[in-house]
């Protein structure tokens, strides 16, 4: 990628104004919930709207032309019926635009008349200007104050994970699901049909960025298979790439093309040729987040594994797991478990490795003193700590209900757990995750969830990741030792 237009999309990243094409009357509709989105997110720049109908909509004057536009105009916003695209394009490359998004559909993904329309746009973009889209929701960068469709409730921090994404709905529900795991971004780009820059211009663009240090990305279809992948095995050296890859099985590749007008693939060429590359596959949401999780929060991941949980099963199954990941969990020394014993005389205890603590609601000077223990004494790489929320916080409540005793703080327990496992990470250098289920779903448990998220937020601000299960937990520690080699 040549500095000319690297500089083109640092422009529309970090854009001094922006204009946004289409209809500003009709709430729902693109334009003007682009325009709100904007607002409610804190751009900070100028915001122009251009359309034929209307004088004002949301404070703010609609132009009727770009052209009646003063001051700077650094991205666009297309959301115009598809036959008057190519002309918007136009009047945006007149103005000195460094790039637009068209977030409108009708183009490729339709066949016939809708491929020639894409056609038009490529030529004009081949004369100065960048194109994201169509069909796409466009750009999400923190710190350009830039939001997408419909994103005016994403993280306003800035972070050094930077997406690519071909759905623009998987983009939302990614940043969604990895904003709650404490994952901060850079830029997302959502690319749609790609007919300027795609995946391998955009993932180029972020490989060389100084604020991107993940990448990841959801394709369905890439025009250059093979170039992408040289492009990927190129970066993976130094930064790690996470690719979760649609459109690999029969059914998937039928609908990618009505999608986005794009092809699948065929599913061990592509995981063959992923795992050459140096990167990551994930296959659904959860692992996508998970693995951002461990890549952002783990500096030192290994394969030697340590668990304690309450409950023999926990520590069955994380064992199975542990084992079909090709990760390890080394059984701890004879001293080791008759220190566990002194601090945890019951009979049936599993102190080896993983650890069952019997009871989850394990008195918490004890789980400390274990952690302690097992972190100063054994070489492993990372600890992870299961805790069941319904037994520290529902559980209680109801027996001191039924007793008439004052319920128990859960707010309380997780802080001193959290105060001890900082200080323990601290001390032994060594990693610690945790995973914090919960399995109250009743309509009467609601006020748990609320707990969770406020004790998950206190862990992930403190450097620690929390994970909703152990197999989660275990699959994403796996996913960053491959991106390590």
């Amino acid at each position: 990628m040549n500095q000319a237009e690297r500089d083109q999309i640092d422009r529309m990243c970090r854009p001094r104004g922006i204009a946004v094409f289409g209809n500003m009357g009709r709430l729902g509709a693109f334009a003007h919930s682009i325009t709100c989105a904007h607002q409610r997110f804190g751009y900070t720049g100028k915001i122009n709207l251009v359309s034929q109908k209307g004088e004002e909509a949301l404070g703010l004057k609609i132009h009727r032309s770009l052209a009646s536009v003063d001051g700077p105009v650094d991205l666009a916003s297309i959301s115009v019926p598809p036959a008057r695209v190519p002309a918007v394009l136009e009047e945006c490359l007149a103005y000195g635009v460094a790039g637009v998004t068209i977030h409108t559909s009708g183009f490729a993904e339709t066949g016939g008349e809708g491929v020639l329309l894409q056609k038009q746009i490529e030529a004009v973009s081949a004369r100065g200007i960048r194109v994201i889209g169509p069909n796409c929701f466009g750009i999400y960068s923190p710190r350009g104050g830039l939001t997408f469709l419909p994103g005016f409730d994403y993280p306003r921090q800035p972070g050094k994970v930077g997406m690519v994404f071909q759905s623009g709905g998987m983009a939302n529900d990614i940043i969604h699901e990895a904003s709650a795991s404490g994952i901060r971004f850079s830029k997302v780009f959502s690319f749609g049909n790609g007919c300027d820059l795609d995946a391998v211009r955009l993932v180029t663009y972020l490989a060389d960025d100084p604020e991107t240090e993940i990448i990841a990305a959801y394709l369905e279809g890439i025009g250059d298979g093979r170039e992408f992948l040289r492009l990927v095995r190129r970066i993976t050296p130094f930064k790690p790439v996470v690719i979760w890859k649609g459109g690999l099985t029969p059914f998937g590749g039928r609908m990618t093309q009505s999608h986005t007008g794009s092809m699948g693939g065929e599913a061990q060429i592509w995981k063959g040729m992923l795992a050459q590359a140096g990167a990551v596959e994930v296959h659904n949401p959860e692992a996508f987040s998970d693995t951002l999780t461990a890549l952002s929060f783990l500096k030192k991941p290994g394969q030697r594994i340590g668990l304690m949980g309450g409950g023999g099963a926990i520590g069955v199954h994380s064992a199975d797991i542990t084992y079909r990941l090709g990760l390890q969990m080394p059984r701890f020394s004879a001293e080791t478990q008759q220190k566990l014993s002194e601090i945890l005389p019951t009979p049936g205890a599993g102190l080896g490795n993983p650890v069952d603590m019997v009871t989850p609601a394990l008195p918490l000077d004890q789980i400390i003193q274990m952690v302690e223990e097992i972190m100063k004494r054994e070489s492993i790489d990372v600890f992870l700590l299961v805790t069941l929320l319904h037994a520290v916080d529902v559980s209680p409540r109801i027996f001191c209900d039924i007793l008439g005793l004052a319920p128990p703080q859960s707010e309380t327990y997780f802080d001193t757990l959290l105060a001890a496992l900082v200080r323990i990470k601290s001390e032994t250098g060594k990693e610690i995750g945790t995973v914090i289920e919960n399995r109250a779903q009743g309509l009467d448990n609601l006020d748990t969830e609320n707990v969770l998220r406020q004790t998950r937020k206190k862990f992930q601000d403190a450097g620690l990741p929390v994970f909703a299960t152990a197999d989660r937990a275990l699959l994403a520690v796996h996913h960053a030792l491959k991106s390590s080699g």
